[in-house]
């Protein structure tokens, strides 16, 4: 089971490094809500059920984001990235204090920045959070020895700034 959890976890590493790179806010939601899921699985062969909770939330919260335009959602879009944010925060406290583990508040963390970006407009902020958030992750993973998606955590900060670095160059030479 680890070879095909580690596997897997590569496979969401890829895409959530592919959606940095990705233009438009719509694509890179929709990558990250697929890797999410990917991550899920993973954790769940792995038997760290707090990552596995953080984002299967975060794959929920994703997919709200990716929403965010749609005419039921205008209205409320704050409340609604509230509201996914606070229910993220405390299904992690409670598992935390269930298992009486605050380790466990590490991937909450970094669910909370990742998720959140997500709500962002300017995907130049959704890769800013991502960069927050990896750091969360990477201790996570470590611990729980999702070392493929630990290795993931480190590229997805390197892939997050050249993203932000490029579109940052894109923008100045179209602007001249």
């Amino acid at each position: 089971m680890l070879i095909i959890s580690q596997i897997i976890g590569l496979a969401a590493v890829a895409l959530f490094l592919l959606s940095y790179q990705l233009k438009k806010r719509k694509q890179i939601v929709l990558a990250t809500c697929i890797s999410n899921t990917l991550y899920v699985v993973q954790y769940v062969l792995l038997g760290a059920f707090s990552g596995a909770f953080m984002d299967l939330l975060s794959a929920v919260g994703s997919f709200l984001a990716g929403r965010k335009h749609s005419v039921n959602f205008r209205k409320h879009t704050k409340l609604i990235a509230f509201a996914t944010l606070a229910l993220i925060a405390a299904v992690g406290i409670v598992i935390a204090v269930l298992r009486k583990d605050y380790i466990e508040l590490i991937p909450v963390v970094g669910a909370i920045f990742q998720t959140g970006g997500l709500w962002c407009e300017k995907e130049q902020n959704i890769r800013k959070f991502g960069i927050i958030g990896a750091p969360f992750w990477l201790v996570y993973n470590l611990i729980s020895q999702a070392y493929g998606a630990a290795l993931g955590s480190i590229l997805i900060i390197g892939s997050a700034v050249i993203a932000i670095l490029r579109f940052r160059k894109n923008q100045k030479e179209k602007s001249e």
